[in-house]
């Protein structure tokens, strides 16, 4: 029996396929995750995700409770992806069941999926239908659970096709301009969601295209009207508390109809041989052609966005309602809110956003309506591409994305604004490059040592004075936005309607390693909960784009040989090197203790140095799980990563020794019981508790391979170029083992073989993934050699010469 286990083994490995769960969209609240079906041993289930985590549940009746009693926790906020490997062990169960913990993300988001295994004796041995992880999108929970467990009526689960677009029509100032509706969000009076929307992708899928102008707002149906009559919905019906995503600009509320957070970034136009800085109404009174030389390229936004709307109809108290105020066990809302993220605890927020009345109709079909423009870009300049980055404000107390504002009398000092205790003034200070996130709070910084500000746009809620970014150095002010009120009570009293943009024709220019303020003052004469204060910029991204760069699809071709040098050069003598890394600054330590420099961790009085523990009122850290590098890197690559956990950040717990014996936990090889489920000690303390895993240096050799591959064409191809198609060419010319691999290291040319080809063709489709969901993957029986490519390709330019040519010899004679 156990050579036949072992032999199944082998093939499942062979076999294996990783299951990214969500497909594109990943691992978010608000849509419904279809089971997935026929997993096998050795499958690898890959979770994407950014603030959520990952549980696994106890069995089926915890997951359809939502239940994370006796659950085992996965992974911590933030820490993607995460790849779980189906096992022997698991395929005696007939499923496995995963969901996050975070608020209400199991149960009123449906965040969580199960896994069904095929019976481990039972898996075929030959070819397979690759498991797919599915999402349904806008339906309600109730509608999900019978998804979930399979007895759901056929019907539409996907909103796609309930979203929809007018045909692209070009206008004299050289763009196209589509109008659009998203589908329907169905809300009771009082009611909250808060989920993903799959939209109708406005812009060309074939090519990246310039952005013009985007505006959008709510809409409801007229009743008595012929079907698709709409009409706009105030704000004061329908509170838009924020949206998240790319197809137009996530704003809240104070972006509603409003062109300037989306519009066109300033163009020069070109007269004669010549190109001035006029502006573009100029351009168009003087029949002038404008060249669209600045913006922000499509083509890496998808297609979905997150909806966070609350209908007001039949609210007595709209403020607590649109500040998700959290209420006690009798339904009344809670008074008071923490300022430093202490006791009493912050009161409001994302997590107890819930509906504001026990009314279950009439019903209403939202629909957010976009519209927008673009140009394609042009054939005889580039186009300069700009990058959005993102700062948030609320970790000066402590939080992330959300905060409170006590009422004055509650306010601690040090956020009261000098001369005014009944304002709250928040200051966050550190160097810009270390403070800014691409796109919404995506990766590190990673743009131009000179910054070109062009564009500040700030998202702030009700009671929001203004917002600043200003240089810390000089006091320059780079960024100021105020806040605007409405005023007519049919409509929009009391709300927040816009937020002023602030943009340069002559860009804020300054060193990127800047120490910068971002400033926000909400006024605190009452309590106000679940607020937010982050700002988005526009910069120079010093990438000039051509339009011969612009596809979002390369076609692969194989190589004659396999050309070695182009491929990453790693030997076990790199592996210490490139599994050792300084986590300190992406640590709790470094956000909120402002102790981000390993130098001072290890000769700090507060520290014992390398293999020693560094002493706070939070707990003991161990050095070398922040430091590795600076400690000289141990020589395994099995490190204590409990200081970067949410054990430490939520549960102030950061040091193994507390951890392993703590009264809730079990010791090493143990849990540690809390109310979120059980966690595996061994996980956080691998190190401390002698739990390191088995793993040779020619695993880690090849690991370390494929990382540096898949960097190394993401890299090049961001865009369309040569160089990413010789990149993607070569790559997969080797995985197919063509002449000239035979001279790699062994692990190396084993790691080619099995992933370089899988590569090169996922990164021929460049963009966002969710843009090529209808396109099918690219079967390695169709990739054609390049030199049949080129012959194709001469072929066609001869015959298109060829009649160019009898073309113009007809014209001239007739």
């Amino acid at each position: 029996m156990k050579v036949i286990a072992a032999f199944l083994l082998l093939v499942a490995a062979a076999s294996a396929e990783i299951i990214v769960i969500g497909g594109e969209i990943g691992w978010t609240e608000g849509v419904c995750y279809q089971p997935v079906e026929r997993a096998m041993v050795g499958d690898v289930l890959e979770f994407v995700f950014g603030g959520h985590d990952v549980h696994r549940l106890l069995d089926r009746s915890n997951f359809d409770d939502c239940d994370f009693s006796g659950a085992l926790m996965l992974v911590g906020v933030g820490e993607t992806p995460y790849r779980y490997e189906i096992t022997a062990d698991d395929a005696e169960e007939s499923a496995l069941y995963f969901a996050c913990s975070l608020g209400d993300h199991c149960a009123g988001g449906t965040q969580k999926v199960q896994v069904q295994i095929e019976p481990w004796l039972g898996q075929s041995l030959g070819d397979r239908e690759t498991p797919l992880s599915q999402v349904s999108t806008g339906v309600s929970p109730e509608r999900c659970a019978e998804i979930q467990n399979g007895t759901a009526a056929d019907g539409e689960d996907s909103q796609t096709s309930l979203s929809d677009c007018s045909d692209p029509v070009l206008q004299d100032d050289g763009r196209y301009y589509v109008s659009c509706l998203s589908p329907p969000a169905t809300l009771t009076p009082g009611g909250v969601i808060n989920n993903l929307f799959m939209l109708h992708y406005p812009y060309p899928k074939d090519r990246r295209v310039v952005v013009g102008l985007r505006t959008w707002e709510f809409v409801q149906d007229v009743p008595g009207a012929p079907f698709g009559t709409v009409e706009p919905v105030p704000v004061n019906q329908l509170y838009v508390h924020h949206l998240s995503g790319r197809v137009i600009l996530g704003q809240g509320t104070e972006g509603i109809r409003r062109s300037e957070p989306d519009a066109p970034f300033v163009s020069p136009c070109k007269f004669g041989k010549g190109s001035f800085d006029l502006n573009y109404v100029f351009c168009l009174t003087f029949s002038l052609v404008c060249v669209h030389t600045d913006g922000v390229l499509t083509g890496d936004e998808g297609d979905n966005m997150i909806f966070h709307i609350i209908d007001l109809r039949e609210v007595d108290d709209w403020l607590p309602c649109i500040e998700c105020r959290c209420q006690d066990a009798n339904g009344t809302y809670l008074d008071f809110g923490g300022g430093d993220g202490s006791s009493p605890q912050f009161t409001g927020g994302v997590s107890c956003c819930t509906n504001c009345t026990d009314l279950e109709g009439p019903t209403v079909d939202y629909r957010m309506r976009y519209n927008v423009s673009y140009s394609d870009i042009p054939q005889d300049e580039p186009v300069k591409e700009l990058l959005m980055l993102t700062a948030d404000v609320s970790p000066v107390v402590n939080r992330t994305i959300e905060f409170d504002v006590p009422s004055y009398d509650n306010l601690p000092v040090e956020f009261q604004k000098p001369g005014d205790p009944f304002i709250q003034r928040l200051v966050r200070e550190m160097p810009f490059n270390e403070m800014f996130k691409h796109e919404f709070f995506g990766a590190d910084y990673y743009g131009p040592d000179i910054v070109r500000l062009f564009r500040c746009v700030g998202h702030l809620h009700v009671a929001a004075l203004s917002m600043y970014l200003e240089n810390a150095e000089t006091g320059e002010v780079l960024c100021a936005g105020d806040g605007t009120y409405g005023t007519d009570p049919t409509q929009d009293k009391g709300f927040l309607t816009a937020v002023a943009v602030d943009d340069y024709q002559e860009p804020k220019t300054f060193s990127a390693d800047t120490n910068v303020r971002l400033i926000t003052e909400y006024n605190a004469t009452e309590l106000h909960t679940g607020v937010m204060g982050m700002l988005f910029i526009f910069i120079d991204g010093e990438r000039d784009v051509y339009a011969s760069e612009a596809a979002l699809t390369l076609d692969v071709c194989a190589e004659p040989t396999c050309d070695t040098s182009l491929l990453p050069l790693l030997s076990l003598e790199d592996i210490a090197g490139a599994v050792c890394e300084d986590t300190l600054a992406s640590s709790p330590a470094c956000q909120f203790g402002g102790l981000c420099d390993c130098d001072v961790v290890i000769n700090a009085p507060e520290s014992t140095g390398c293999g020693g523990t560094y002493t706070s009122d939070s707990g003991d850290m161990m050095v070398d799980s922040v430091c590795a590098k600076s400690c000289g890197c141990p020589a395994t690559k099995c490190q204590d990563t409990l200081t970067s956990s949410p054990i430490c950040q939520f549960a102030g717990i950061c040091d193994c020794p507390s951890f392993v014996d703590d009264p809730n936990s079990s010791g090493c090889g143990g849990v540690f019981t809390s109310e979120m489920g059980d966690i595996m000690i061994d996980d956080y303390c691998p190190a401390y508790c002698n739990a390191c895993p088995e793993t040779s240096q020619e695993e880690l050799l090849e690991e370390a391979f494929v990382e540096e591959l898949e960097a190394d064409l993401e890299s090049k191809c961001q865009y369309a170029t040569e160089e990413c198609r010789e990149a993607l060419n070569n790559a997969y010319s080797c995985g197919i083992e063509r002449p000239g691999i035979e001279i790699m290291e062994q692990t190396i040319r084993r790691a080619t073989a099995t992933h370089a080809s899988f590569l090169a063709l996922k990164y021929s489709k460049l963009g966002s993934s969710s843009i090529h969901s209808d396109t099918g993957a690219v079967a390695r029986q169709d990739i054609i050699e390049c030199s049949d490519q080129t012959s194709a390709t001469h072929h066609v330019g001869a015959v298109v010469s060829f009649l160019g040519i009898a073309f113009a010899l007809l014209a001239y004679y007739l």
